[in-house]
């Protein structure tokens, strides 16, 4: 069997060892066990645990830890400090002191029954792997009871919406065309994204089935609002497909949008260990946050993710290297995303949930900087402006939602179709004044906003074919808000998927001359690869 691309290392330095246990483990997984309590340690060959500056080494920055009443470093704020976030699995009611307890509770370790380790070893098989995964499954791609329908309209690429005959019971009314798969020791969840008319009620019928003897493992009925939230569907020893299917009951129209299937965290968390899902009621379409308390120091990072049709989160590993706590915000909502607007709520959300991070750090309002790429500059920039952060780095700025949608239509015919669907989430047509009204919340919530605080960093581009006007207006209104503020800003030639390095490389540039205004360095590169040209040119 080959290799897998990336094992995680599970460390257990303490006094139990669950090296039997651990063989449950498949090849993604590697378990190691030591009651040493040399820092220096080399877990992996070659690669001590601790460096001699005293570091955690990079290698086990993503690796599950498991924290026994024999770990040997409780006491020891340094190490207990560089734990990484949201991968500490610590045994229940160990006697910690205050200190070190409120250290691992910001650092989201969780506590685990040291009496059932094997229920232990399964939930990091299941639960603790490294990349989240998911994908959407359209509603183009079902099949519907026409005994129980009346008529299907297409909203948009991602909705449908359905007219039912009228019944008391609850009828199947749709069904995706195939089942889906799940290999032995995995779980998934699904979610649906639906809008209720005043007269109907939708449910979903979940059965698992095991794959070899065809035998049904699970059948589990969902509605009501139970139906706003996932659903778990939890792997065996064995392969196993699931099979969704859609009730109703009722009259009138209801609306079916994409059915979510991701990898799931199980009680740990939605897509990554800790996380959390916010969801607007426009179609219970979700929006995923992710905070690490990184090094617990100022400033708080926020990055919002751009567009992906892939379901996860974007720019963890980027924020890991920057040192700083970081949340992550990544708007799963419609094919790639919906540029994380919603209803009041949905966006009080996201503006509380900054603000109460800040506060559970003890940093002032101002220890804060917004960034995003793409889709993710809109986010950065339409909460920042309700944030007064002392930074924001935006890279391929977009503001005009209407005006994307509008130059679906003649620049990019085909090309970005989601640019109509946004509109028609957020607006009742594609007519032009629904376009100008897009575009308007966006810009009033701007011109409302305060950046008396916030030095802005831009790189956009010059032949932008998605938003042309993106940075001139967002410079204008920023000039107006803050006269003496600091804009730093970078034209590149081309449209808007082009020259994405150099953009990037801009954009992390930027982002540490910020943060050295928080006194943080930007590490220098290791210069290995020069002395290894230096020797080949003399030999």
């Amino acid at each position: 069997m080959a290799k897998p691309k990336f094992v995680t290392p599970v460390i257990h330095v303490g006094q139990d060892d669950y090296t039997q246990e651990a063989e449950y483990f498949t090849p993604d997984y590697e378990y190691y066990q030591s009651d040493d309590d040399a820092l220096d340690q080399e877990i992996l060959e070659g690669q001590p645990l601790f460096k001699a500056n005293g570091k955690l080494n990079g290698k086990y920055r993503n690796a599950v830890f498991i924290l026994d009443a024999g770990f040997p470093w409780f006491l020891n704020d340094r190490v207990m400090e560089q734990l990484p976030a949201n991968q500490i699995l610590m045994q229940s009611n160990l006697n910690l002191s205050e200190t070190t307890r409120s250290l691992l509770k910001l650092k989201g370790a969780f506590e685990f029954n040291p009496h059932d380790p094997q229920r232990l070893i399964g939930d990091i098989q299941r639960f603790f792997y490294y990349d989240p995964d998911g994908y959407r499954f359209s509603p183009q791609a079902w099949h519907y009871n026409w005994d129980q329908i009346q008529s299907v309209s297409q909203r948009g690429n991602v909705y449908h919406q359905i007219n039912l005959k009228p019944t008391d019971d609850w009828q199947l009314i749709m069904s995706p065309m195939d089942s889906f798969y799940l290999p032995l020791k995995m779980a998934n969840k699904v979610a649906l994204e639906y809008h209720l008319g005043p007269e109907n009620e939708l449910a979903l019928k979940l059965i698992q089935i095991d794959a070899d003897t065809k035998e049904v493992l699970r059948s589990s009925f969902i509605s009501g609002n139970e139906l706003q939230t996932s659903i778990d569907v939890i792997g065996t020893e064995r392969p196993t497909f699931f099979q969704v299917l859609l009730y109703a009951r009722g009259k009138g129209q209801l609306e079916v949008g994409n059915l979510h299937v991701r990898r799931a965290r199980g009680p740990y968390g939605e897509m990554m260990p800790n996380d959390w899902v916010i969801s607007d009621q426009k179609q219970h379409g979700s929006t995923g946050v992710y905070f690490d308390a990184g090094d617990m120091k100022p400033p708080l990072n926020v990055y919002f993710a751009g567009y992906r049709t892939k379901e996860g989160y974007e720019g963890r590993r980027m924020m890991q290297n920057f040192g700083a706590p970081f949340l992550l915000i990544s708007d799963w909502r419609l094919e790639g995303g919906a540029f994380y607007m919603g209803d009041t709520e949905f966006e009080q959300q996201i503006v509380n949930i900054i603000k109460q991070t800040l506060q559970k750090l003890n940093f002032k309002d101002s220890d804060l900087i917004l960034s995003g790429m793409s889709m993710g500059t809109f986010g950065a920039m339409y909460y920042g402006s309700r944030l007064n952060p002392a930074g924001i780095v935006l890279g391929k700025p977009l503001a005009e939602l209407g005006t994307i949608a509008q130059n679906g239509r003649v620049k990019r015919p085909n090309d970005f179709r989601t640019g109509e669907d946004m509109q028609l989430y957020y607006e009742p047509d594609l007519s032009d004044q629904s376009s100008h009204d897009l575009d308007q919340r966006y810009w009033h919530n701007l011109e409302q906003g305060e950046l008396s605080n916030t030095t802005l960093a831009i790189a956009y581009m010059l032949q932008d074919d998605y938003n042309k006007d993106a940075y001139q207006g967002i410079r204008d209104r920023f000039i107006g808000l803050n006269p003496n503020g600091k804009l730093l800003a970078k034209g590149f030639e081309g449209r808007h998927n082009d020259q994405t390095g150099p953009i990037v490389e801009w954009f992390q540039r930027q982002y540490w001359y910020l943060l050295s205004q928080f006194g943080r360095k930007q590490p220098r590169k290791p210069q290995t690869t020069n002395l290894k040209k230096k020797q080949r040119r003399g030999s």
